[in-house]
């Protein structure tokens, strides 16, 4: 009976010491281990380690870091429950950075971090194809629009109008400038947008009119140009008083040309040299026909003409007489 109870009370010791066995060794997992994530190129596991530092880490694990092979933190920092140890080899990734193409192998987890051991940073407004918190994965491209904004101010002249009214007094084809019409100007602040050096888009921040445009108005001849006897049509129509002169008055005419039948004077003023005519009759004497304005006159001013004959006896008989004279086109 004493035996029985000696066994039963060495029994329920050594429960109890077994107990407490592993309550210390459980506290001391908790005191001293640590869950470590480690991230070996996106691949994500999770490792309970008493290890001191990552490098030891890492040895007790059997993983081999290549030259090239980044680890992040650095093999000597310590260990703290719950780190994150990422270890990336480099990839071959295709950037397209604005204008200029680079192919290359690279570290880098993300994005972000492939840009950055290639040398390129981002400026506020450039445009990127995937998110730079993005796992980068090996060969794939990333495009990048590189993005400039320029402010600018920009005089423009603003083309006046024009307003044509009709004039029936004045010939077709005729025009009479009543205002002339002048340019305006208005300045406009513009900001222009440039992707890889491309004009994209242009926004009007500002405008405003700094001088106003001034309306052109034009009378504009609705009369049907006069048609001479001889079915030829005339600039215009001008009832004349008509004199005659003779071979006496000189034999060259105000334009150097010879004095002749044809040839007329007239107060350039009125008709301009060289203008060719068709001289008509109004009261029955036979009409002159065809001239040249080529000679000018003391008296002959105004709506004055002088018609050549060749002689005293022809011109004393057409004496003086109002005739229609066609300005000839």
């Amino acid at each position: 009976m004493f035996l029985k109870n000696i066994n039963f009370r060495s029994a329920k010791s050594l429960l109890i010491l077994l107990a407490l066995a592993a309550l210390l060794t459980m506290g001391f997992r908790t005191t001293m281990g640590k869950d470590i994530k480690l991230n070996i190129n996106g691949e994500v596991k999770t490792v309970f380690t008493y290890e001191a530092t990552v490098g030891d880490f890492l040895e007790k694990e059997n993983i081999v870091v290549k030259n090239k092979d980044v680890v992040t933190p650095s093999v000597d920092e310590e260990l703290t429950n719950d780190m994150e140890i990422l270890v990336t080899s480099p990839k071959s990734y295709h950037v397209k950075d604005g204008n200029r193409t680079i192919i290359a192998e690279v570290n880098g987890y993300t994005v972000s971090d492939v840009l950055e051991n290639l040398g390129i940073k981002l400026n506020k407004l450039d445009r990127i194809s995937t998110n730079l918190d993005e796992v980068a994965v090996e060969g794939m491209e990333i495009k990048i629009d590189r993005v400039v904004e320029e402010n600018i101010t920009n005089n423009i002249e603003i083309p006046f109008e024009t307003e044509k009214r009709d004039n029936a007094d004045m010939l077709k084809g005729e025009t009479k400038v009543i205002t002339k019409g002048e340019v305006g100007t208005k300045v406009e602040d513009v900001k222009n947008t440039y992707v890889n050096g491309v004009l994209e888009s242009t926004e009007i921040l500002k405008s405003e009119i700094t001088k106003a445009p001034v309306k052109e108005v034009l009378e504009v001849g609705t009369k049907e140009a006069p048609q001479a006897p001889n079915g030829k049509s005339a600039k215009r129509v001008i009832v004349m008083q008509a004199t005659a002169y003779d071979p006496t008055a000189g034999s060259k005419t105000a334009m150097g040309t010879r004095a002749r039948v044809g040839a007329v004077a007239v107060d350039p003023r009125v008709i301009p040299l060289g203008s060719k005519l068709y001289i008509e009759s109004m009261d029955g004497f036979p009409t002159y026909g065809y001239a040249t304005a080529e000679d000018t006159g003391g008296a002959i001013k105004g709506n004055r003409i002088d018609l050549f004959y060749n002689t005293n006896a022809q011109a004393r008989k057409f004496g003086r007489r109002n005739v229609k004279v066609y300005v000839l086109d």
